[in-house]
């Protein structure tokens, strides 16, 4: 191994973190606990799928066992660069670990591999097959590739796992709340933002920098203008559907722009319509918003009148929406999630590019405005040392204030009441002064 192979291993090896199923199904298989297998890793752009297989590569050659392999080929000369990749392997050694980046291109081909190719391997082969796209029916649904085939999707990374990373980084702990929220946990968004971090940017160039590198690293070259008008709307909406793409995208056909979003390695589909993750959402509304101001009002006018986001949350659910993100203040995989990101308050705040922050700035600052009223002063010292000071519980809340817990829970519960009021009048009328 050459200096340069020792220190981009090394330097490889330190910035990976978490990933511990997908390691262990590797190793199992390594360990043959099963006769044949095949992993199939699926997950968006710059979730570490590339770095995983090189991770397997590392672990196989600890294991003394040959590793080959094999990236993306033209269709014409994928089925003899795969077959000239693999060579006959010594009687009585072990199966080669075979590892296939990029499978998503390998569709003209894919039922040769299936049918021929695999099957012919030798028994203990373990193969590894990464795309962004998940397996299908083809895969799942066969009895027998169903006894040996491991499907794993690649996700992002944990609040935990996110924050030790930008430590590997050295990232300042002032810094990594910001960088951890334009990533939304995604490894190669966390080390842009780091990147570009490093090279003093501000946090509105760095914002913007990240948003552009996602756009053209993850989210790539998209098929027509209606489908980048339906990502947009996907972007704002807090679930898009199909009847809402009707709605807004006229140059498209609503059912195969909603059937194309589904399919999107970094959408989530779920009982209430699609969504985006939050890197993407986060990257599309900045750099839209960028390259394009009046785009960007126009694709927002409609979802701020209420017209693709339904009807508006009532007021009952509207407060445990507050109270729900005051609780989650220093969690924005939480906030992220919390129906506030998509309100018209926050949707017409000044960083609305970036839903957590607009959350944090909304509410803060409502904060502040019940803390200038001098009739709630007691109201409001009791809220933020709950949810922004840090408090570890409601008691020890109650004791750094020097209040007996009964009338600290007073206060507490009418500043909840005021501050629901507040944001509700601001939600409902766009003025938020007492």
């Amino acid at each position: 191994m050459t200096r340069l192979e020792e220190y981009l291993r090394s330097a490889r090896d330190r910035a990976f973190v978490g990933r511990a199923a997908e390691m262990g199904a590797f190793r199992s298989a390594l360990a043959g606990d099963a006769v044949f297998t095949v992993l199939y890793l699926h997950g968006a752009g710059g979730t570490g799928k590339t770095t995983l297989l090189r991770r397997y590569a590392v672990e196989a050659e600890r294991g003394r066992r040959q590793v080959i392999r094999v990236d993306r080929f033209e269709p014409g000369g994928m089925i003899p660069a795969l077959l000239a990749a693999i060579p006959p392997a010594p009687e009585g050694a072990a199966g080669p670990v075979v590892l296939l980046d990029e499978f998503e291109h390998w569709q003209p081909v894919e039922w040769w591999l299936r049918e021929e190719f695999l099957p012919g391997l030798p028994v203990g082969t373990v193969v590894v097959l990464a795309s962004r796209t998940p397996p299908g029916f083809e895969w799942t649904a066969d009895p027998g590739w169903n006894e040996v085939l491991r499907v794993h999707e690649v996700g992002d990374l944990s609040p935990t796992e996110a924050e030790m990373l930008l430590d590997r980084y050295a990232v300042p702990r002032r810094r990594q709340r910001f960088l951890a929220e334009l990533a939304g946990g995604n490894p190669l968004a966390l080390r842009l933002a780091v990147e570009a971090a490093g090279t003093g940017k501000d946090d509105d160039e760095i914002r913007l920098w990240l948003a552009q590198a996602v756009v053209q690293e993850v989210v790539g070259e998209l098929p027509s203008a209606a489908h980048r008008h339906a990502l947009e709307i996907c972007a704002y909406a807090e679930t898009t559907t199909e009847m809402l793409l009707r709605a807004t995208v006229a140059e498209g056909d609503a059912v195969d722009l909603f059937r194309w979003l589904c399919s999107l390695p970094y959408a989530e589909c779920g009982a209430n319509g699609v969504r985006v993750r939050p890197f993407v959402r986060n990257a599309v509304r900045t750099e839209l918003q960028w390259r394009d101001p009046l785009r960007h009002e126009a694709v927002l006018a409609p979802l701020a009148e209420g017209a693709p986001l339904g009807e508006p949350l009532p007021r009952p659910e509207f407060d445990v929406a507050v109270r729900d993100a005051l609780r989650a203040w220093r969690r924005p995989d939480l906030l992220a999630g919390n129906p506030l990101v998509h309100s018209r308050m926050v949707i017409a705040s000044e960083a609305a590019a970036e839903p957590v922050t607009a959350l944090r700035d909304v509410l803060q600052s409502t904060l502040e405005t019940l803390g200038e009223d001098p009739r709630q002063g007691k109201q409001h010292r009791a809220l933020i040392a709950t949810y922004l000071g840090g408090a570890p519980t409601q008691e020890a809340a109650a004791e750094r204030l020097g209040l007996p817990f009964s009338t600290y829970r007073r206060h507490l519960n009418r500043g909840l009441e005021v501050l629901c009021s507040l944001l509700w009048r601001r939600e409902s009328t766009g003025l938020d002064l007492i």
